[in-house]
């Protein structure tokens, strides 16, 4: 899982180093049939960025991560599951809590149900920061700033 933004001075990355996820899915026969329940959390200090430590506090304590250790979805409900020629196209609802601040997100994902048996997720939300309260980090005194847009990528298999 990444996380990708701007600032005035470059475009950056973080990295989410620890995720833990716990669903309930209904695979009949190799197919994907329902998803009863899902969760994920992701460690606030587990997103290091390609820039350095430096980059890595100002992301941290930009997400108040001694008061909010954690970022979390959970799945609320199932708006669609859709066959593709790879997979299934799924369409979520579910609560994104980020420092603290809870919101409804609508999420869309493209899953397979691997030969294993696990399943593989894999998808991008474009977020703003400020919808959850969060400021765009600054650094050199104001001088570098960060844009209030970031898309999360990520690519997650939950294993059976």
């Amino acid at each position: 899982m990444t996380v990708s933004g701007t600032s005035n001075l470059h475009d950056w990355t973080s990295t989410v180093q620890d995720l833990k996820g716990q669903g309930t899915f209904v695979v009949e026969n190799n197919v994907l049939t329902g998803i009863n329940s899902l969760e994920i959390s992701i460690p606030v200090t587990s997103i290091k960025s390609s820039k350095g430590s430096i980059m890595d506090g100002k992301t941290h304590g930009a997400l108040k991560y001694k008061e909010y250790s954690l970022i979390s979805f959970q799945l609320v409900r199932v708006d669609g599951i859709e066959k593709t020629a790879s997979g299934y196209r799924v369409k979520t609802t579910g609560n994104l809590t980020i420092a603290g601040a809870k919101r409804s997100v609508a999420l869309t994902v493209d899953a397979k149900v691997l030969s294993d048996g696990s399943l593989n997720f894999k998808g991008s939300k474009d977020l703003k920061m400020t919808d959850f309260n969060v400021s765009p980090p600054t650094a050199m005194m104001g001088a570098l700033t960060t844009g209030n847009d970031v898309t999360v990528n990520f690519d997650i298999t939950l294993m059976k």
